[in-house]
């Protein structure tokens, strides 16, 4: 068996990472930047599509990818 790089990579979005953060769902983010609080706690969101203060709703930001800060 061969080694597939593919086989270790993984997608996480802001959906897999919000029950980890409760708070996260208390801010409104039509005034609040989302990737400034995901610094916070060690994520920035990676996906090229995504705009700050489209929606004061979480849940209209959980499609975009983030990554942990190390």
């Amino acid at each position: 068996m061969s080694f597939n790089p593919d086989d270790f990579f993984t997608t996480t979005t802001v959906e897999d990472i919000v029950p980890k953060f409760p708070h996260l769902a208390e801010i409104d983010y039509s005034v609040n930047s989302l990737n400034d609080e995901l610094v916070k706690v060690n994520y920035e969101i990676t996906s090229p599509e995504y705009k700050e203060f489209i929606s004061s709703e979480l849940k209209d930001y959980y499609h975009f990818e983030v990554d942990t800060i190390v």
